[in-house]
C-alpha cells in the first residue's frame, strides 16, 4: 500500500488579497488490510496575495463586519486545515461541530469528515481552532482485491532457425480476491521472426520408362533413370540412385553340352604284369537347341607295369601277436588296425633279403596312439584353441599331472612318443599366453614327463619314432622354448632347479645390474641325484658373460640362463653312429637375451665315460653358426665358448663321423687293463684246474671238486667283464651279462663258504664217501642262482645293464642284491674260519681216536686209500697226518687271504665297470684279479702236499709207462688198499 501521486492545484479561492489553492491524494489499499497510509489526505497553499480595490459597498456596517468575519474566520479555517497556524484573533465564539460525515468508503477502511462555523461578534475578530476534522472510519464489508499482472517474462528464442518463425512471452495473474475483477489483457503476446532463409533439398523428378533389354535371349537387364531438382540455399542432395536395373527375359538361350570332371581311376584290371585302367566322364548338356559335347567319354591307361613277384617275392600270410598279415609283394606295406587300447595303423613292410627272398620286417607301431595319449593330446589342444582365442580357463594342471602318471610305466607304441611331444609344444604355447600362470607342479610335471620319455623302456621306441617323428634337436629346441617361456613368467629373480632321473635342468632368472657367477649342476641341491651329484661335467657362467654384447642396459633388464645335463639322451636319441662314440654326457645351455661377443668365455667341463679312446673332439651344436674355441684333455675335456647363440648344446665325442679325422676305429672294446687282468687271472686258474684234471685220480676228492667249482665260477665272471664293454649298445645281452655278472660273481663267494663248511666237516670227522654233497652244489651254484631268480622277478629285470655299462643299476638299491648277500658269506666264513682253526690248535680238539684217524685221513682219496705209486711205495701214516693237516691249513689260507681278497677284487671291478673314466679302478681291478689267480694257486696248489705228492706219482708213472714196468701192486698205478 502507500499514497498515490498528488493531483494537481486548484484554482485560488481569491482572486486578490490572499487565497488558497489545494490539491489532494489518494491511498493505495493492500489486499486483506484496507487503507493503512499515514499523513494528509489534502493540502493547500496561499495564493493571489496583492491586495484588492476598497470599493466595495455594503448594506450596514454589522453586515459588512460580519462577512469580513466570516470570510477571515474561514480563511482562518482553511489556513489551519491546510497545515497554516491560524491567527488568533480576538476570542473566537465558534458554532457547534456538523454530524460525521458518511465514511467515504463502503468497505475497508475510509475517512469521515465534519465541519464548523466561526461566528463573531463585531466586537470580535477571527475563530481559533480548524474548522473541518477528519477520522479514519472502518466498514465492516471486506473489500474486493481486483486482479493484477506480473511484469512480462523475457521473448523466446525465435521458433525457427530459418525463413519466418514467432517469439512469445507471458505473464502471470495474481487472481483477485473478494469478488474483485479479474486481469484485464492478455497473457501471451507473439510476435513473427526471420532470421534467414532456409536450405531447400533436392528432390527426384519422375522415373523414366524402362529402356530395351539388353540381351536378345537368356537373361538381361533393362535400365531407368531420373533426374534431380535442387538442392537450394545449402541444402541436401536427393538421396537413393540415379539409375536402377531390373532383369528381363526374351527366350531361352541354346546352351552347348559341357564335360563334367573325369571321375576316379577304376581298379586295375591286374595286379602285376600290365593292365588297364579306365574312368569315365558326364556330359552336361546341351539344352535349347545347342551342340553336344566334343571329345571321348571314357579313357583308358595302362597300370601295373611291373613284373609280377614270383613266389619267393611274396611275402606269405603270416599271424604275428593275434594280427594277420595278409599276403603281401615286397615293395609295398601292409596295414592293419592297432589294437583296441589304440587307434591308428600298424604297418609292416615286406622287403627282399641279398638273395631275393621276401621276408617281412617287424611291424611298426609309429601310426598307432594309445586312447590316454590321445585323450590327453586333444584336450591340450582344445585348451590351446581357448588360449588362442583370449580366453581364460582351468584343469590344465590336471592334464599335465595326468600325462606325468600315464608316462611313468614308459609308452605303449612309438606313436606315444610323437603324441606325447605334440601335448608339450601345445603346452609351451599355452604358457606363453595369458590363458594359464604356470605354477612350481606344473614346471615340475613337464620335466618329469620329458624324463619319462628317456627312459630306457621307452629306446626301442624312439629308434622306430625317429624315422619319421622328433629327433635330438626337435626335443632340444622343445625345452629350449619351455626355459624361455618359464624363465620370463617367473615372478621374482630365483634360481629353479628340476630333478629327475634322467635328466637335471635349471632356471637362473637374474637383474643385469644385478648378476652373479652360476655354476652348475648344485650338487648340494635338496633332492638332487646320484647320478648328478657324482657326475664331474661342469658349466661356468661368469657374471660377465651377462653383460658383454649389449648396447643398452638399464634397471630393468632380465636375463634367463637355462642349463640341462642330460643323462643319456645320446643312447636314447641314436646320436652315436658306428665309428664314433658318445663319450660324455649332453649339456645344453640357454641364454635369453642373447649376447653375440663374450668378453669372458663360457667354461663347460665334461667328464669321460670311456677310457683308452683316440681322436678326441668336443663338438658344439650351434644353431646360428657361432665360432667357438675348444681344447680337450684326458681323462676330462674342458670347453671354453668365445661366441654364443642364444642356444646351443654340447657334448664330447670320440671318432666324429666327418671327414675330420683319418683311420676312425671303433672303440667300444674292453680297455688293455682290463683285458690284462682278467687274462692274467684266468690263466693262471685255466693252469691250476688243467694240473688237478692231469692228476684227478690220485687227488679226486670233494675238496677239489669245490676248487674247481670256484675256479670256474671266477673264469666266467671275468669272461663277461670283457663281454659286457662291447654290449652297452645292445639292451637284450647286456640285461643278460649283468644277470649271470650277478649270479656267478655271488657263486664265487659261496664256493669259498662251501670250501670252508666241508674243512669244518672234516675237521670234526663228519666225512662222506661221496666225491660231492648235494647241499654243497645247492649251496655253490643253488643260492646265488636263487637270489639272482628273485631280483629278476621282482625288478622285471630293470636295472640290469644301463646304457654305460652291463652290470647292476648304481640307483633304486638293486645293488644290496648282490653286496647283502657277499657280506653274509664273508662273515659266516669268518667264523667257520675260526672254528677250523680252533680245531686244529686245540689239545683236545678231537678226543675219540677214531675220529681222529677218520679226521687224518680226510684228504686221502678215493674212499680212504691211500697212495702207493711204483717207486713211491705206501704212504705212512704220518704222512696221511701231515696231509690232513697241510689240507686244513689250506682251508684257513683260503678264508684268511682269499676271500678278503676276491671280495676286494669284485669291488674294485664293480668300480672299474661302473665308473671307465676312471683308470684307476681298472688298475686296481687288474692287479687285485692277477693277485687273487697266484693266491689261489698258491694256496691250492704250490702249498698243498696232497697235489705235490699227486704230481710226483704222476711223473713217475709216466716214467714206467715209457719203460714198461709196472713195478706197482695195481696196474696203472692205482692206490693200493691199505
Amino acid at each position: 500500500g502507500g499514497w498515490n501521486t498528488w493531483s494537481a492545484w486548484g484554482d485560488c479561492t481569491k482572486d486578490c488579497g490572499g487565497g488558497l489553492q489545494t490539491r489532494m491524494r489518494t491511498c493505495k489499499p493492500l489486499p486483506n488490510e484496507g487503507l493503512v497510509c499515514e499523513g494528509v489526505l489534502e493540502e493547500g497553499r496561499l495564493c493571489n496575495r496583492k491586495a484588492c480595490n476598497t470599493n466595495g459597498r455594503y448594506n450596514s456596517r454589522s453586515q459588512s463586519l460580519r462577512s469580513t468575519d466570516n470570510r477571515k474566520r474561514e480563511d482562518t479555517d482553511e489556513l489551519q486545515h491546510y497545515g497554516y497556524p491560524a491567527p488568533q484573533i480576538g476570542d473566537p465564539a465558534a458554532e457547534e461541530w456538523s454530524p460525521w460525515s458518511v465514511c467515504s468508503t463502503t468497505c475497508g477502511e475510509g475517512w469521515q469528515t465534519r465541519t464548523r462555523f466561526c461566528v463573531s461578534s463585531s466586537y470580535s475578530t477571527q475563530c481559533s481552532g480548524p474548522l473541518r476534522e477528519q477520522r479514519q472510519c472502518n466498514n465492516s464489508a471486506v473489500c474486493p482485491v481486483h486482479g493484477t499482472w506480473d511484469e512480462w517474462s523475457p521473448w523466446s528464442l525465435c521458433s525457427s532457425t530459418c525463413g519466418r518463425g514467432y517469439r512469445d512471452r507471458t505473464r502471470t495473474c495474481k487472481p483477485p480476491q473478494f469478488g474483485g475483477n479479474p486481469c484485464e489483457g492478455p497473457e501471451k503476446q507473439t510476435k513473427f521472426c526471420n532470421i534467414a532463409l532456409c536450405p531447400v533439398d533436392g528432390n527426384w523428378n519422375e522415373w523414366s520408362s524402362w529402356s530395351s533389354c539388353s540381351a536378345s535371349c537368356s537373361n538381361g537387364t533393362q535400365q531407368r533413370t531420373r533426374e534431380c531438382n535442387g538442392p537450394s540455399y545449402g541444402g541436401a542432395e536427393c538421396q537413393g540412385h540415379w539409375v536402377e536395373t531390373r532383369d528381363c527375359f526374351l527366350r531361352q538361350c541354346p546352351v552347348d553340352g559341357k564335360w563334367q570332371a573325369w571321375g576316379v581311376w577304376g581298379s586295375c584290371t591286374t595286379t602285376c604284369g600290365g593292365g588297364t585302367q579306365r574312368r569315365d566322364r558326364v556330359c552336361y548338356g546341351p539344352f535349347f537347341g545347342g551342340q553336344t559335347c566334343q571329345g571321348p567319354k571314357e579313357e583308358y591307361k595302362q597300370c601295373n607295369d611291373r613284373k609280377c613277384p614270383e613266389p619267393h617275392e611274396i611275402c606269405d600270410e603270416e599271424s604275428l601277436a593275434s594280427v594277420v598279415w595278409k599276403e603281401t609283394p615286397a615293395g609295398d606295406a601292409a596295414a592293419v588296425r592297432c589294437p583296441r587300447n589304440a587307434t591308428g595303423l600298424i604297418l609292416r613292410r615286406c622287403i627282399l633279403d641279398e638273395e631275393g627272398i621276401a621276408y617281412w620286417e617287424p611291424p611298426t607301431y609309429i601310426k598307432c596312439v594309445s586312447i590316454d595319449y590321445r585323450n590327453i593330446q586333444m584336450m591340450t589342444r582344445e585348451h590351446l584353441s581357448k588360449a588362442q582365442r583370449g580366453l581364460m580357463g582351468d584343469g590344465l594342471s590336471e592334464v599335465l599331472q595326468n600325462l606325468v602318471e600315464i608316462s611313468q610305466d614308459g609308452t605303449s607304441y612309438s606313436g606315444d612318443l610323437l603324441s606325447t611331444i605334440d601335448v608339450l609344444r601345445n603346452m609351451t604355447e599355452i604358457f606363453r599366453r595369458a590363458y594359464h600362470s604356470p605354477t612350481s607342479g606344473d614346471v615340475q610335471n613337464f620335466v618329469q614327463v620329458i624324463s619319462n620319455l628317456l627312459s630306457e623302456e621307452n629306446r626301442e621306441k624312439w629308434e622306430e619314432a625317429q624315422l619319421i617323428g622328433p629327433n635330438a634337436k626337435e626335443l632340444f629346441r622343445l625345452v629350449e622354448d619351455f626355459i624361455d617361456v618359464i624363465g620370463f613368467r617367473m615372478k621374482d629373480f630365483r634360481d629353479s632347479y628340476q630333478v629327475t632321473d634322467n635328466l637335471v635342468l635349471g632356471i637362473h632368472k637374474l637383474p643385469a645390474n644385478a648378476a652373479t657367477d652360476i655354476t652348475f649342476p648344485m650338487k648340494g641341491w635338496r633332492g638332487m641325484v646320484d647320478w648328478a651329484k657324482n657326475s664331474e661335467d661342469k658349466v661356468t657362467v661368469s657374471k660377465s658373460i651377462l653383460s658383454s654384447g649389449l648396447t643398452e642396459l638399464d634397471d630393468s633388464s632380465v636375463f634367463v640362463v637355462g642349463t640341462v645335463l642330460y643323462r643319456n639322451v645320446g643312447n636314447i636319441l641314436s646320436l652315436q653312429r658306428n665309428s664314433t662314440v658318445l663319450n660324455s654326457k649332453v649339456i645344453s645351455v640357454t641364454v635369453k637375451p642373447f649376447t653375440r661377443s663374450l668378453l669372458t668365455p663360457l667354461e663347460i667341463e665334461f667328464s669321460h665315460l670311456y677310457n683308452g679312446t683316440t681322436n678326441q673332439t668336443c663338438i658344439l651344436w650351434d644353431e646360428t653358426d657361432g665360432s667357438m674355441s675348444f681344447m680337450c684333455s684326458v681323462p676330462q675335456s674342458w670347453m671354453q665358448c668365445s661366441n654364443i647363440s642364444f642356444f646351443f648344446h654340447s657334448f664330447f665325442f670320440f671318432n666324429v663321423f666327418l671327414s675330420l679325422f683319418q683311420n676312425m676305429e671303433k672303440v667300444l672294446v674292453p680297455s688293455v687293463t682290463l683285458i690284462v687282468g682278467c687274462g692274467v687271472s684266468s690263466l693262471t686258474l685255466l693252469l691250476l684246474i688243467i694240473i688237478y684234471v692231469s692228476v684227478w685220480r690220485y687227488i679226486r676228492s670233494e675238496r677239489s671238486v669245490i676248487l674247481i667249482n670256484f675256479c670256474l665260477s671266477i673264469i666266467s665272471s671275468n669272461a663277461l667283464i670283457l663281454i659286457g664293454q662291447t654290449q652297452t649298445r645292445n639292451k637284450v645281452v647286456c640285461t643278460l651279462v649283468a644277470a649271470f655278472l650277478h649270479f656267478f660273481f655271488l657263486s664265487s663267494f659261496c664256493w669259498v663258504l662251501t670250501e670252508a663248511w666241508q674243512s669244518y666237516m672234516a675237521v670234526t670227522g663228519r666225512l662222506r664217501n661221496r666225491i660231492i654233497r648235494k647241499r654243497f652244489l645247492c649251496l655253490g651254484w643253488g643260492l646265488p642262482a636263487l637270489v639272482v631268480a628273485i631280483s629278476v622277478g621282482f625288478t622285471k629285470a630293470k636295472g640290469y645293464g644301463t646304457v654305460n655299462y652291463c652290470w647292476l643299476s648304481l640307483e633304486g638299491g638293486l645293488l644290496y642284491a648282490f653286496v647283502g648277500p657277499a657280506a653274509a658269506v664273508v662273515l659266516v666264513n669268518m667264523v667257520i674260519g675260526i672254528l677250523v682253526f680252533n680245531k686244529l690248535v686245540s689239545k683236545d680238539g678231537i678226543t675219540d681216536k677214531k675220529l681222529k684217524e677218520r679226521a687224518g685221513q680226510m684228504a686221502v682219496p678215493l674212499y680212504g686209500m691211500t697212495l702207493k705209486c711204483s717207486k713211491c711205495g705206501v704212504v705212512s701214516s704220518a704222512e696221511v697226518s701231515a696231509t690232513a693237516t697241510s689240507n686244513a691249513m689250506a682251508s684257513l689260507w683260503s678264508s684268511c687271504v682269499v676271500l678278503p681278497l676276491l671280495a676286494l677284487t669284485w669291488m674294485s671291478a664293480v668300480l672299474a665297470i661302473t665308473d671307465r673314466r676312471s683308470a684307476l679302478f681298472q688298475i686296481l681291478f687288474a692287479v687285485f684279479d692277477s693277485l687273487e689267480g697266484f693266491v689261489i694257486v698258491m694256496v691250492h696248489c704250490i702249498l698243498r702236499r696232497e697235489v705235490q705228492d699227486a704230481v710226483k706219482c704222476r711223473v713217475v708213472d709216466r716214467q714206467e709207462e715209457g719203460n714198461g714196468d709196472s713195478g706197482g701192486s695195481f696196474q696203472n698205478g692205482h692206490a693200493q688198499l691199505m
